[in-house]
C-alpha cells in the first residue's frame, strides 16, 4: 500500500492483541485524512479532517470490539 504525503503509525499493547494505527494524510492542516486501525485480524478505515478526532473516534470504535 503506497499513500502519499504525511504517514505516521501507533502500536499500543492491549489485552486483546497488539493495536496498529495508521494515519495518512491531515497535511496541509485542514485537509482530510484516513485512520486505519488493525486488531488482531480485524481493520476499520474512518476518514476525517481534524488529525486527534479522527485517531481518538477509531481507536473508540476498537475498544467496542
Amino acid at each position: 500500500m503506497t499513500k502519499a504525503g504525511k504517514y505516521e503509525a501507533f502500536f499500543f499493547p492491549t489485552k486483546e492483541g497488539l493495536l496498529k494505527i495508521h494515519a495518512y494524510g491531515f497535511n496541509p492542516t485542514g485537509s482530510w485524512g484516513e485512520v486505519y486501525a488493525t486488531l488482531n485480524e480485524d481493520t476499520i478505515c474512518v476518514k476525517g479532517f481534524n488529525r486527534h478526532k479522527t485517531i481518538k473516534r477509531r481507536y473508540d470504535l476498537c475498544q467496542r470490539i
